[in-house]
């Protein structure tokens, strides 16, 4: 799996939407935990990506 970092939540969520518009498939919905939010998702070819937002200023 690899993972690719977003800036904010909202970046995870615009690309997840544009990963669905494309094909692609989100196999993790977007998911708040301990100063993280991400998701999973699978490209048109199989491969799985994580992305991931984290909060530093939240995170224990």
């Amino acid at each position: 799996m690899l993972s690719v970092d977003a800036a904010s939540p909202e970046e995870v969520d615009e690309l997840l939407e544009k990963v669905v518009l494309a094909g692609g498939t989100v196999f993790g919905k977007p998911e708040n935990k301990n100063g993280m939010y991400g998701a999973g998702f699978a490209d048109l070819d199989g491969h799985r990506w994580n992305v991931l937002y984290m909060d530093f200023s939240k995170m224990q």
